[in-house]
């Protein structure tokens, strides 16, 4: 059957519902929470303000995206909980606010305590393969991940194992998490007419691309370099360094080379 939404808009019981599932975070992760709303009102159960308190107790961060007009109570529980509060104009201003929380919020130091914790890589199971999820506690076949602690098997990752409680993840999200936790150092911009004055030597090519910096396809009339290894690099080639690559291929090149010299600077 085809699920469709219907009945009033209620604010208390989607934070209710978000601390429910929240609460259980442990400190050194993220409670945070980005509602949509579109609704003009919200027919509640019982005491919103209470719901709010809970969640600000709970350290639950709460976000809301307004798509219609605003209103006072999703205002009052973005600025009780710490979130933010804003009301898309058009369809371009929405995209935009959305991708505003795309990138995780900075850690607060008296809730981030520094605990080792035990995480375990699983293995993808065979295909064709017949097991009994713990997630949803009925037979599958195929796709999924086996636990290497207990040999449970789960879904999706990341996620906890419900049998021993050990912390499933993949290394790619722990890359990612590394990339968001320690982000490259941003580019310096030099100009060329700055360069030719100082006396320096005009850069050819991109460290990146290997293109020619000075295209005058680009109209551009400077480049950018790294303020590690002084690399040259293009307009194109910082974006995508820092957007997606989350790498300095001058840094990295220098690692390799030289990791003993390069350790000691």
């Amino acid at each position: 059957s085809k699920l469709e939404c219907s009945g009033d808009a209620s604010l208390q019981n989607a934070l209710e519902l978000v601390h429910e599932y929240l609460n259980q975070i442990p400190s050194y992760g993220h409670r945070e929470a980005l509602l949509l709303y579109s609704a003009l009102s919200t027919c509640d159960p019982g005491d919103i303000m209470e719901t709010i308190k809970k969640c600000k107790n709970s350290k639950i961060r709460c976000s809301i995206v307004g798509l219609s007009a605003e209103m006072f109570i999703c205002k009052h529980i973005c600025q009780e909980t710490g979130g933010s509060y804003s009301v898309a104009l058009d369809e371009s201003h929405l995209k935009e606010l959305l991708l505003e929380h795309a990138p995780p919020p900075p850690a607060i130091a008296e809730y981030a305590i520094a605990n080792l914790i035990k995480m375990g890589f699983p293995q993808r199971a065979a295909e064709g393969v017949v097991s009994i999820c713990v997630c949803h506690k009925e037979a599958k076949v195929g796709a999924g991940y086996t636990c290497p602690r207990c040999k449970a098997r789960v879904c999706e990752l990341p996620t906890e194992c419900r049998i021993c409680g050990l912390t499933l993840v993949s290394s790619p999200h722990l890359a990612r998490s590394y990339h968001h936790l320690f982000p490259i150092t941003p580019f310096d911009e030099v100009s060329f007419s700055r360069l030719t004055i100082s006396g320096k030597r005009l850069p050819e090519t991109c460290f990146g691309c290997m293109q020619n910096v000075r295209n005058p396809g680009t109209g551009s009339g400077f480049c950018l370099t790294c303020p590690k290894c002084k690399k040259y690099f293009c307009l194109d080639c910082d974006i995508y360094i820092h957007e997606s690559l989350h790498n300095c291929p001058g840094c990295e090149s220098l690692r390799h080379a030289n990791p003993v010299n390069v350790g000691d600077k």
